[in-house]
């Protein structure tokens, strides 16, 4: 049995956390978390935790976040708010390590916009749907252009419907390219009331 003091006969684990993407030992502090798994019974192999790796982390099937354009018609014009935004959500996937359950939590923290005219943009903002204009683009000359999305995913797993324990490292997934036409408004003068015929 475990006790309320970790014994050296424990199976268990403290919990260490680390800002997304820390590279050194120092980055990495502990959360005062100790999780007791219980002693094996005499004869049977030691319980061995399962670690979910940042490599692990980047091989699952994350979903790429849908670029969503106002107008839906992907034709935009020079100098007018574009609203680009991402229907981006938290995912939960099964896997299995060591022969084990494994839950994966994927959580978006990051998006990446290249907008295809030179300019990007990196925010922990998905964006929204008009009127909400967070993330919209403002383009300055009219062409096709080819807007990039990349979503950084931060994720947690749960072993055995145990707690949830935080991936060390970040998974990145790149979203299908959406093409726009961006073109100039066109300024014309128009004669104030109906032409009127001679003679009346």
């Amino acid at each position: 049995m475990c006790q309320a003091t970790p014994d050296p006969n424990d199976i268990g684990f403290w919990v260490w956390s680390a800002p997304a993407g820390a590279t050194t030992a120092e980055s990495w502090s502990s959360t005062g978390e100790y999780f007791c798994l219980g002693e094996t019974e005499p004869g049977e192999p030691p319980l061995v935790v399962p670690v979910l790796t940042g490599a692990d982390f980047q091989r699952l099937p994350l979903p790429a976040s849908p670029i969503v354009v106002q107008p839906a018609n992907l034709r935009t014009l020079v100098n007018v708010p574009t609203n680009l935004y991402a229907d981006a959500e938290t995912v939960t996937l099964p896997t299995t390590i060591l022969g084990q359950p494994v839950q994966v939590r994927a959580t978006p923290q990051e998006f990446r916009w290249s907008y295809g005219d030179g300019e990007s943009l990196a925010t922990e903002d998905a964006g929204a749907p008009y009127p909400e204009l967070r993330t919209a683009h403002v383009y300055r000359q009219a062409g096709e252009r080819r807007v990039a999305l990349t979503t950084v995913y931060s994720g947690e797993y749960s072993v055995n419907g145990g707690p949830w324990l935080p991936v060390d490292g970040v998974a990145t997934v790149a979203s299908p390219v959406s093409t726009l036409e961006v073109v100039a408004a066109e300024n014309r003068l128009v004669a104030e009331g109906a032409p009127t015929r001679r003679g009346e």
